[in-house]
């Protein structure tokens, strides 16, 4: 279960409600990584950093799957 979320960008508040809705909805990671996201969006990167709790951030690409 999330619980928390910190993003540090001055794109914060493009991407901060989703976040805000996972948190709110009980979401877990697994959650977020199966939720479809428009790509290129900056709210990708909230899967991104989702997809790096099950995969090793130094060996994922911009477009993990």
């Amino acid at each position: 279960k999330i619980v928390g979320v910190h993003i540090v960008s001055s794109l914060a508040s493009e991407i901060i409600h989703e976040a805000t809705l996972a948190i709110r909805s009980g979401f877990t990671i697994d959650d977020i990584i199966d939720t479809v996201h428009v790509f290129p969006t900056f709210s990708e990167a909230i899967k991104i950093a989702a997809q790096s709790f099950k995969h090793d951030a130094k060996r994922m690409s911009c477009c993990v799957e």
